[in-house]
């Protein structure tokens, strides 16, 4: 019985590390933010937003464009300082699924422009027990990645991808806001882009109230 449970458990380990390195594989690309996540354990941390009052949407009942789910008076807002005069939705959708692409205008000027996005992912039911272990390895395996209290079921800001992932109930948020280096300030990278992501979803149609 025992080296029956060892074998689960480690199976159950070997599953949650592949899904956390494909996940960054997948949407990244930044390799050198990665780190190794073996002999680590899990259940130590305290992810989950224990005050979190639910989906405003279930997955099923997300429209497909998400332009709508959020404010983009609040991203131009959030990259004022940053020189973003403007922010609106790219009515040519690059991808298919629940997915926004929006832009900013950079400096009133149509031809600089910096590209954010916003995706959903549905949860795979049979792995939904398991997501606080899903993203503890997640967090773990990321140097850049940090836990943000207070949103959603759980929510992870990765610094280097620019990118804040929420837990809902069935499904995951992922925001990447846009960069601001192609400006011609020499303090454009210095933007809060962390504050600014809450901020976006935290003014979003997702949660309720």
């Amino acid at each position: 019985m025992r080296i029956y449970q060892l074998r689960n458990t480690i199976m159950k380990n070997y599953k949650i590390l592949c899904i956390a390195l494909i996940t960054s594989f997948t949407f990244s690309g930044c390799f050198g933010d990665k780190k190794t996540v073996i002999g680590q354990e899990t259940g130590s941390d305290d992810l989950e937003n224990k005050n979190f009052k639910g989906n405003a949407f279930s997955f099923a009942k997300l429209s497909e464009n998400l332009c709508g789910y959020i404010d983009m008076n609040t991203v131009q807002k959030q990259f004022a300082v940053s020189g973003a005069t403007d922010a609106q939705e790219d009515p040519k959708r690059r991808y298919t699924g629940k997915y926004c692409d929006f832009f900013l205008t950079l400096d009133n000027t149509p031809s600089k422009y910096s590209r954010g996005n916003l995706t959903v992912v549905e949860d795979i039911s049979e792995d939904e027990a398991d997501w606080q272990e899903q993203w503890e390895w997640r967090k773990k395996s990321l140097k850049s990645a940090e836990y943000v209290s207070g949103l959603g079921k759980a929510a992870i800001w990765i610094g280097k991808q620019r990118k804040l992932e929420v837990k809902m109930d069935g499904y995951t948020l992922f925001l990447v806001v846009p960069p601001t280096y192609t400006i011609n300030d020499k303090n454009a990278k210095q933007h809060d882009y962390k504050n600014s992501a809450i901020a976006i979803l935290k003014n979003s149609k997702f949660f309720k109230n």
